[in-house]
């Protein structure tokens, strides 16, 4: 998905000229007031400030109109008023005029400007120095002078358009100046009728003035000729790359917005760049509608809109958002709204702009918009996951080569887990320089980011590169940092909105209903999008493309699909597990909560109906501070645990990639059925994660029903990566969760002193336990390495949770070298062992 337009600047919602095109000047008149010296400043950032000659006494004043602000003068008599415009000239004005000189904005000319022979509006002819150009009305028709060093007439030419000027009218005039083509031309739209005109090129001989050291003057000529009525968003650019076409196109444009019009219920100039309901003396309006500027459209897939903006949920609203597309920025579509997933429904042309509701119950408090994104989603040139081969896309989201020769190419994915693919390609092939470090890969719709690149060449001399990505949704994990944050009987809507604030993700479809009193402590929007899914259940759906985030209460569907032995099914195992079965839950909250008051006393709930053994273990819900939900949680995950957890791995075939078997498709967490008689097998499951082997379709492989972990699970992989990186545990919920009901360690409280453990340098200390009565200690001494082991020799499992807790006092390192911790040595199967040493200092 391609960023393809963005309105966040205060043009974008007003119709202003654009700061960019304005290099060289431009007068918004959107001050409340003159400074001390009767001037306004410039807001192309070059500080050229304009001063308005002879405002005290006059009928000069400072307005509020259609794009703000804007200055009017002369109303009265301007033959005795005299005011004028003016900037000084510092001699760097036309220093360098390039190949088009740029100067224009908006008049509201009275009679006394239309109906007099000769009205002056942006002139160089007064001042030191030889003049460059003029631009003024004569009889009511523009008309174009421009000057060479001598100060000598090279064009004079007053032009007849299709709009005739009118008292009280509001125009947009604008002249282009090609000095080295030799060309000149005039612009001119009616914002009332939205009609618009270009003159033909008027050509002259000779060379513009390229010494013009001129003051500008607007209004006013010779202390003789004057200007009368109003000026608003005047600009001038030397070496411009507009184009007569171009100013037109900002005609048509401007017409539609209305962030600036202070007459409205919306106002998008008091915090540039943010849209807010219009204040009067700190009250707010209840209700207006907000109408942009036009914008690039002209897609090459699906169209998606994203809206950030603030708002207090229930008083305050950004609503409805619809969009309304053109090809000439004169004829528009009919108004669409957005649908919640963000999907644009009007036709795709070249132009895009957008309407949005803003409203308050609480008229001291306004929401405000700041930011809409378009997004264009490209298709994939494949429809389907068989067969299909990756898609490098550029900066911009285009597919820019799509990898014919890749294979060994498979996605791995599980529900609320990894999102993974793999693939390699040949070293020489000509595509592999379109593959680099956080460059998308697209696989149909879903989108992945390249991690890791690895070249290998084997002992035939053979070379290869070897491509793993992950799902855009991983970048979640280094979102913005989130602080500490309580929700006190929310949905899980609302802490997926926090979670996702500040990412360019938004919240989709939500079905699960559960509200829960929790305290998150995670520090990245990932982390708690999963702790959202543990304490409310269901599936979280990461839609890429869209930018959206599901929580199902069941991602799938019931496909109809059969896995059936010399069918479709090459092979099966069945696991069923009761290591982790549990009958009796204890759950312990923040400080210490329990739900023993609401339950009779008992600070656990059991379940027997497959066993009638007390297996006991504790479920860490220290986030929890309600004792009611904290019950209902663990009600929740007791229902799982009290069965033994039964898993299917299938290598199956996905047979909807043939032609006439499309009925067998299947999805991640789709229901299948599974038929083998030799195993008196006869089941309906879910599929819970997959292997899909692109290439090789009939060599996929599934997991069925309940995952198998393994010690490389990828939960413990990147749903925490970012708060590894800030120092915190990397001991999740799900890790407690599943822990082995039984200690393996012997006398890990020290009950029995040092009994079972080899100690060199610990004591028991009788009197400071936590769990217990007792605990080890150690004095620390410079160059002396005190430790105490045990070994354990567990039966066959996939995982294992190593904890304690750990007490200081006045800890510090003598050496670089020093180290305080534990270490772990695993000894496998085949006599391999794995030494991991955890850090705790």
């Amino acid at each position: 998905m391609s960023l393809k337009t963005i309105l966040n600047k205060q043009t974008d919602f007003t119709g202003e000229f654009p700061v960019d095109y304005a290099k060289s000047g431009l007068w918004r008149f959107n001050d409340t007031s003159v400074d001390d010296d009767y001037c306004v400043i410039d807001s192309s950032g070059l500080n050229r400030k304009m001063k308005i000659v002879n405002y005290l006494g006059t009928t000069a004043s400072l307005l509020n109109g259609q794009k703000g602000g804007y200055v009017r003068i002369n109303i009265s008599n301007p033959s005795t008023e005299k005011t004028y415009l003016k900037v000084e000239n510092d001699g760097s004005f036309f220093a360098d005029i390039g190949e088009r000189i740029i100067v224009g904005g908006w008049i509201k000319p009275t009679t006394y400007s239309v109906g007099n022979t000769y009205c002056p509006i942006f002139n160089t002819r007064y001042g030191p120095g030889q003049p460059i150009f003029y631009l003024s009305l004569y009889s009511g028709r523009p008309r174009i002078m421009l000057y060479n060093s001598s100060g000598s007439l090279i064009l004079d030419k007053s032009l007849t358009s299709t709009i005739t000027l009118v008292n009280g009218g509001v125009y947009f005039i604008a002249m282009v100046i090609e000095p080295n083509n030799k060309k000149a031309w005039i612009v001119l739209g009616d914002r009332d009728s939205g009609e618009s005109w270009v003159s033909d090129e008027n050509t002259f001989t000779g060379t513009l003035n390229p010494s013009c050291v001129a003051d500008i003057v607007m209004g006013m000529h010779a202390d003789a000729y004057w200007y009368a009525g109003s000026f608003d968003d005047w600009f001038l650019d030397m070496d411009s790359n507009l184009t007569t076409d171009d100013l037109v196109n900002y005609f048509n444009a401007s017409l539609c917005a209305n962030g600036g019009d202070t007459s409205g219920n919306i106002d998008a100039i008091t915090e540039p760049g943010t849209v807010m309901l219009r204040s009067t003396n700190g009250v707010y309006k209840a209700e207006g509608t907000l109408y942009t500027a036009p914008a690039v459209c002209n897609l090459s897939g699906i169209g998606k809109v994203s809206v950030t903006s603030e708002y207090i949920s229930g008083t305050t609203a950004v609503g409805t958002i619809e969009t309304s597309t053109s090809d000439d920025l004169i004829n528009w579509s009919d108004w669409v709204a957005v649908p919640t997933d963000g999907k644009l429904k009007s036709p795709n042309k070249a132009y895009i702009r957008f309407r949005v509701m803003l409203s308050t119950t609480d008229t001291s408090k306004t929401p405000k918009l700041s930011e809409i994104r378009l997004y264009d989603i490209p298709k994939s040139p494949y429809e389907k996951i068989g067969y299909a081969r990756p898609v490098v896309l550029d900066s911009n989201g285009a597919w820019e080569a799509v990898l014919e020769n890749a294979y060994n190419i498979v996605v791995t994915s599980e529900i609320n887990g990894e999102d993974t693919l793999s693939f390699n390609i040949p070293y020489r092939d000509t595509k592999r320089k379109y593959i680099d470090s956080e460059k998308k890969i697209q696989i149909v719709d879903d989108i992945y980011k390249v991690r890791t690149i690895t070249d290998i060449k084997d002992s035939e001399g053979n070379l290869a590169t070897e491509v793993y990505a992950e799902a855009e949704f991983y970048d979640l994990t280094f979102s913005v940092r989130k602080e500490e944050y309580k929700f006190d009987a929310e949905t899980a809507e609302v802490a997926m909105a926090y979670a996702l604030e500040g990412t360019e993700w938004n919240v989709g479809t939500v079905n699960v209903k559960t509200k829960r009193t929790w305290t998150s402590t995670e520090k990245n929007a990932l982390s708690i999008l999963r702790s959202i899914a543990d304490f409310h259940g269901g599936d979280l759906v990461f839609d890429c493309p869209n930018r959206l985030v599901h929580l199902l209460s069941i991602n799938g569907k019931d496909s109809g699909a059969l896995f059936a032995y010399k069918k479709n099914m090459k092979s099966i195992k069945r696991v069923v597990d009761t290591r982790s079965l549990v009958t009796r839950l204890y759950a312990i909250g923040a400080d210490g909560l329990t739900f023993a008051d609401i339950n009779n006393g008992k600070p656990y709930i059991e379940n027997y109906t497959y066993s009638s053994d007390i297996r006991i273990t504790t479920l860490d819900c220290s986030s929890f501070t309600n004792p009611y939900q904290m019950k209902e949680y663990a009600e929740m995950r007791l229902a799982e645990y009290c069965k033994p957890s039964i898993s299917y791995v299938l290598n199956a075939m996905d047979l909807s990639v043939l032609t006439g078997y499309e009925h067998e498709s299947w999805s991640l967490g789709d229901y299948v059925h599974v038929e083998d008689k030799d195993l008196g097998l006869s089941v309906t499951t879910r599929v819970v994660r997959r292997e899909y082997n692109l290439q090789e379709p009939w060599n996929t492989v599934l997991e069925l029903s309940t995952t198998l972990k393994n010690l490389g699970s990828s939960a413990s992989q990147w749903d925490n990566l970012a708060d590894s990186l800030e120092g915190t545990s990397m001991v999740t919920n799900n890790d407690i969760r599943e822990m082995v009901p039984f200690n393996l360690l012997r006398n890990s409280r020290a009950d029995d002193g040092m009994a079972y453990w080899v100690n060199s340098g610990f004591e028991a200390d009788s009197d400071n336990g936590v769990s217990g009565t007792g605990s080890f200690k150690a004095t620390g001494v410079a160059g002396m390495t005190k430790s105490m082991s045990q070994t354990v020799y567990p039966a066959n499992r996939s995982s294992y949770t190593l904890s304690a807790q750990i007490a200081s006092e006045d800890l510090e390192k003598l050496s670089d070298d020093s180290q305080v911790g534990f270490e772990v040595v695993i000894k496998y199967e085949d006599g391999t062992t794995e030494t991991r040493f955890i850090d705790l200092y």
